[in-house]
């Protein structure tokens, strides 16, 4: 039977957690449709425009899938100090 390290495993979920949150706020500072000059009114800046929504997406996603792991990661180390009276 695996072992799992509750603490370990607690630990590494909340750096998840927390790298979950730095990619969410992130993805507010994904900015390319705002470049200023020559590009500004062009046709290249719709383009960017729309990879501007897609990166957002990306790491708004990622750090969704990010906070998932570092939840189940959480309940499994619960679930193991709950079976084995270690907290």
């Amino acid at each position: 039977m695996p072992q799992i390290d509750i603490a370990a495993t607690k630990a590494a979920a909340k750096d998840l957690s927390e790298g979950g949150d730095a990619l969410d706020g992130a993805a507010g500072s994904v900015a390319v449709a705002d470049l200023t000059g020559q590009l500004r009114g062009s046709s290249t800046a719709g383009v960017l425009a729309d990879l501007q929504s897609t990166g957002r997406l990306r790491l708004s996603d990622a750090g969704r899938e990010l906070a998932t792991l570092a939840e189940g990661m959480t309940t499994l180390a619960d679930n193991t100090g709950d079976a084995t009276g270690e907290r």
